[in-house]
């Protein structure tokens, strides 16, 4: 194996403070980014695909979402390093991939803060229609969270993590109950959404129920978004390769449970033509041709609770869980998109001011701040769809982003094959690979291409969503190239790539792991 660490110009790349303890990396990969995209988004998907075509489409791309957390988990057990898989393109790939990736990646996460804070303005109205003050409040309280460090960031969203996870398990037992006729009403709904108004889109032409599919897939590309969260803090996380390696192999639950479970239950107690679902930016499957005013319960969850016969109280109660799931979410969209801001910025592919962290936090207040501005993004008129143009957008942006992570890794593969690097030695590795990754990258391009096909065949109004279905992939290759043609880069070949040189050691990275005394914290450690 090649010998460890070497510091180039005495400048290591790993200069944020590892502060993030097991069960912060943990409870952040299992719920840090789950907010309004799945709480919200599924009714938006259930709307436009029926409950069968939502079910399908989430299981399809959280199969996506997994080989391409596979894929990264494998790199990053091999460098935690500041930028992530960014880092990793420009590593192993390209310089050019590494910026275009870098600055897409850093735009959907900068602006899916605005849509989760926008969806946050949707879940308030249930109790107050002046929603400006939250805004002002809930974009400074996630801005400071992240100004005072990760160790900060780290314990709120520890918290946060296990409010969410608290909820979903309340929404899919209250899901159950209602299905089964135990809900105030007593009725016994089972399978009947599934029979009418039907397993996909009502009111589509025979035949066209995959165009529905489609772009419920878009929608839960958005749902999955940043789900690499705990590989992009690993240069902040104590232990990286250890505590990533257990954070992969865990996030098969987090897809199941959360996402597959809850929208399969979602389908269960709400008909997907009930006109106070979100609809998709443009969706005209309504008979009538027109879209339906937008209500505030726009939760399928809570849409099944009110029309099954649940007080407001009991509403009010869930409303606020997923309010406080929205901003956790909103919390740990900026710390992904600052920290690939400042990894940018180490690699001078962002100002440099970018790079500087401060003393006291190890953090970097300039790219943070910069960051949290986009925030302001949701005082747009949510009227005018801007919940669901923010998150459409940003599913395109993901979906580039994890072909460029499989591609990565295929590259990452070759290179270590070719310079004799034991795989199986690395804290994490998959032994489907590099199979899965050739998966993501086939099935991200599928959807990336035809993400938008709908629209071409009538299913969708022809003004907006044509933007949001393919405004991204053209920037991405313009900046790519862009910066290949003035840099004069060059892809690198798999003898060449660099698997030493400012990668912290595992003697650097790695402590003892101390596992702790008594029976609930024995039991609480191997579950988290």
């Amino acid at each position: 194996m090649p010998p460890p660490t070497q510091v180039v110009n005495g400048n290591p790349p790993y200069g944020p403070r590892r502060q993030l303890q097991q069960r912060h990396t943990q409870m952040i990969a299992v719920a840090g980014t789950v907010g309004t995209g799945l709480f919200l988004g599924s009714g938006q998907a259930l709307s436009g695909s029926g409950p069968v075509g939502a079910l399908l489409a989430y299981a399809f791309v959280g199969s996506v979402a997994y080989a391409s957390l596979c894929s990264v988990g494998e790199m990053t057990s091999l460098a935690p390093v500041a930028g992530s898989f960014a880092h990793y393109a420009h590593r192993w790939v390209d310089e050019a991939a590494g910026f275009a990736v870098g600055w897409i990646y850093f735009f959907t996460n900068a602006v899916t803060i605005s849509a989760e804070i926008a969806g946050a303005e949707l879940l308030i109205l249930h109790w107050t229609a002046n929603t400006r003050p939250y805004i002002i409040l809930i974009v400074g309280v996630t801005c400071l969270v992240n100004i005072f460090g990760v160790r900060y960031f780290g314990e709120v969203e520890f918290w946060f993590s296990i409010v969410k996870l608290t909820l979903i398990a309340i929404l899919i037992l209250i899901s159950i109950v209602i299905d089964l006729g135990g809900a105030p009403d007593h009725t016994r709904r089972g399978f009947q959404y599934w029979k009418d108004p039907g397993p996909f889109t009502a009111d589509v032409r025979p035949g066209y129920q995959f165009l529905g599919i489609m772009s419920a897939v878009i929608q839960a590309s958005a749902a999955f978004q940043g789900i690499e969260i705990s590989a992009i803090a690993a240069s902040e996380t104590v232990s990286p390769r250890k505590n990533v390696a257990r954070a992969m192999r865990k996030v098969i639950i987090r897809i199941c449970v959360f996402y597959i479970a809850g929208v399969f239950v979602a389908g269960l107690i709400v008909p997907s033509n009930d006109p106070q679902l979100l609809q998709p930016p443009g969706n005209i499957t309504h008979s009538n041709n027109t879209m339906s005013k937008q209500t505030i319960n726009v939760s399928p969850f809570v849409i099944g609770m009110q029309n099954s016969g649940f007080g407001t109280s009991a509403i009010s109660v869930i409303t606020a869980g997923v309010l406080s799931s929205a901003i956790s979410a909103g919390n740990s969209f900026m710390f992904s998109a600052s920290r690939i801001l400042y990894g940018l910025a180490l690699r001078g592919q962002a100002p440099a001011c970018l790079a500087k962290l401060n003393t006291h936090t190890g953090t970097s207040i300039p790219a943070v701040l910069f960051t949290s501005a986009f925030g302001f993004l949701a005082f747009l008129n949510i009227d005018n769809e801007t919940f669901q143009w923010f998150y459409n957008m940003a599913a395109v942006g993901q979906l580039i982003t994890w072909s460029v992570i499989n591609f990565t890794y295929l590259r990452f593969y070759r290179g270590i094959d070719i310079q004799g690097w034991p795989r199986k030695e690395l804290k994490y590795w998959n032994r489907f690979q590099p199979w899965l990754a050739l998966w993501g990258l086939f099935w991200c391009i599928v959807f990336i291409l035809f993400g938008g096909y709908p629209i071409f065949l009538g299913f969708n109004r022809l003004d907006q969503p044509f933007i949001i279905s393919y405004l991204i992939p053209p920037i991405f290759f313009l900046v790519f190239i862009g910066w290949k043609y003035l840099h004069g880069t060059q892809m690198i070949s798999a003898d060449e790539m660099d698997f030493v040189n400012n990668i912290p050691s595992v003697e650097e990275t790695e402590v003892d792991e101390v596992v702790p005394s008594g029976f609930w914290a024995r039991l609480a450690y191997h579950l988290i």
